[in-house]
Protein backbone atom coordinates (compact mmCIF):
# COMPACT_ATOMS: atom_id res chain seq x y z
CA UNK A 1 0.00 0.00 0.00
CA UNK A 2 1.06 3.61 -0.72
CA UNK A 3 -0.34 6.62 1.18
CA UNK A 4 1.68 9.79 -0.90
CA UNK A 5 5.10 9.55 -0.57
CA UNK A 6 4.84 6.90 2.31
CA UNK A 7 5.54 3.17 1.60
CA UNK A 8 3.55 0.69 3.88
CA UNK A 9 4.62 -2.60 4.59
CA UNK A 10 2.99 -5.48 4.08
CA UNK A 11 1.09 -5.41 8.09
CA UNK A 12 -0.83 -2.20 7.75
CA UNK A 13 0.73 -0.54 11.19
CA UNK A 14 2.85 2.43 11.09
CA UNK A 15 4.79 4.24 14.41
CA UNK A 16 4.26 7.86 14.93
CA UNK A 17 7.61 9.59 16.24
CA UNK A 18 7.25 12.79 17.87
CA UNK A 19 10.08 15.04 19.09
CA UNK A 20 10.34 17.88 21.33
CA UNK A 21 10.45 20.31 18.52
CA UNK A 22 6.94 19.36 17.72
CA UNK A 23 8.32 17.37 14.42
CA UNK A 24 7.23 14.29 13.78
CA UNK A 25 8.24 11.20 11.41
CA UNK A 26 6.83 7.62 10.79
CA UNK A 27 8.52 3.70 10.98
CA UNK A 28 6.00 2.58 7.92
CA UNK A 29 7.61 -0.71 6.53
CA UNK A 30 6.23 -4.01 8.96
CA UNK A 31 6.17 -7.14 7.84
CA UNK A 32 4.31 -8.80 10.84
CA UNK A 33 2.92 -8.64 13.85
CA UNK A 34 6.23 -9.50 15.87
CA UNK A 35 8.55 -6.67 13.34
CA UNK A 36 5.96 -4.33 14.41
CA UNK A 37 6.19 -4.85 18.09
CA UNK A 38 9.90 -4.93 17.80
CA UNK A 39 9.87 -1.66 16.63
CA UNK A 40 7.84 -0.53 19.20
CA UNK A 41 9.92 -2.04 22.23
CA UNK A 42 13.07 -0.59 20.87
CA UNK A 43 11.44 2.70 20.53
CA UNK A 44 9.51 2.68 23.73
CA UNK A 45 12.69 2.43 25.28
CA UNK A 46 14.44 5.86 23.89
CA UNK A 47 11.45 7.87 24.91
CA UNK A 48 13.11 11.31 26.33
CA UNK A 49 16.63 10.36 25.08
CA UNK A 50 18.02 12.61 22.13
CA UNK A 51 18.31 10.71 18.66
CA UNK A 52 19.80 10.93 16.27
CA UNK A 53 23.37 12.48 17.72
CA UNK A 54 25.52 11.66 14.83
CA UNK A 55 23.65 13.78 12.21
CA UNK A 56 23.13 17.08 11.49
CA UNK A 57 19.89 17.37 13.23
CA UNK A 58 19.83 15.70 16.76
CA UNK A 59 16.51 15.41 18.39
CA UNK A 60 15.21 14.08 21.75
CA UNK A 61 11.73 11.58 21.27
CA UNK A 62 8.70 12.29 23.29
CA UNK A 63 6.16 9.92 22.59
CA UNK A 64 5.63 7.02 20.61
CA UNK A 65 1.96 5.73 19.15
CA UNK A 66 0.87 3.12 17.08
CA UNK A 67 -1.67 3.49 14.56
CA UNK A 68 -2.99 0.34 12.89
CA UNK A 69 -5.59 -0.67 10.24
CA UNK A 70 -5.54 0.64 6.25
CA UNK A 71 -8.07 3.45 6.77
CA UNK A 72 -6.33 4.85 10.04
CA UNK A 73 -3.10 5.15 8.25
CA UNK A 74 -4.37 6.30 5.12
CA UNK A 75 -6.61 9.42 7.15
CA UNK A 76 -2.80 10.14 9.38
CA UNK A 77 -0.42 10.57 6.61
CA UNK A 78 -2.80 12.18 4.45
CA UNK A 79 -3.54 14.56 7.19
CA UNK A 80 0.69 15.18 8.09
CA UNK A 81 1.59 15.06 4.06
CA UNK A 82 -1.42 18.51 4.45
CA UNK A 83 0.91 20.06 7.08
CA UNK A 84 3.93 19.95 5.07
CA UNK A 85 2.31 21.71 2.32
Amino acid sequence: MKVGKYQIGRYHAIIKKTYEDGSIAYETSFTDQRDLAESVVALKSCVGMVLGKGGKNPKKLIRVNVIRGADAIREELNRAQKKEE
